[in-house]
């Protein structure tokens, strides 16, 4: 799971340097703004849900205690997938700017 995560991590830093490129050379970053919103978005979710499993029951700990962070990223990732406009929202952009789908 953690390899997976990596990879995850991989893919997120690719997005976003495609999107610098995009910007760079003048173009708006359209749909694929979309793609990195979601997938980051949800991204946050699974390293969150990762770390929490990790640490077993440590990180379902109340957060004030030293070095627990996790529960709280866990809880809070779910308003990121939310802010900026919701994952359905988000798949709905790319499926009818960036795959020509009709809206329906």
């Amino acid at each position: 799971e953690l390899a997976d995560r990596q990879v995850e991590v991989e893919v997120t830093r690719l997005l976003s340097l495609r999107i610098i490129g995009i910007q760079e050379s003048g173009g708006v970053p359209n749909h694929e703004a979309s793609i990195a919103k979601l997938f980051t978005s949800e991204l946050g979710q699974r390293l969150a849900r990762t770390a929490v499993q990790i640490l077993g029951m440590h990180g379902q700990a109340p957060t004030d205690l030293p070095g627990n962070k996790w529960s709280q990223a866990y809880l809070r990732t779910v308003a990121s997938t939310i802010a900026g406009g919701t994952s359905e929202i988000q798949r709905n952009i790319i499926a009818t700017r960036g795959l020509g789908m009709p809206r329906g």
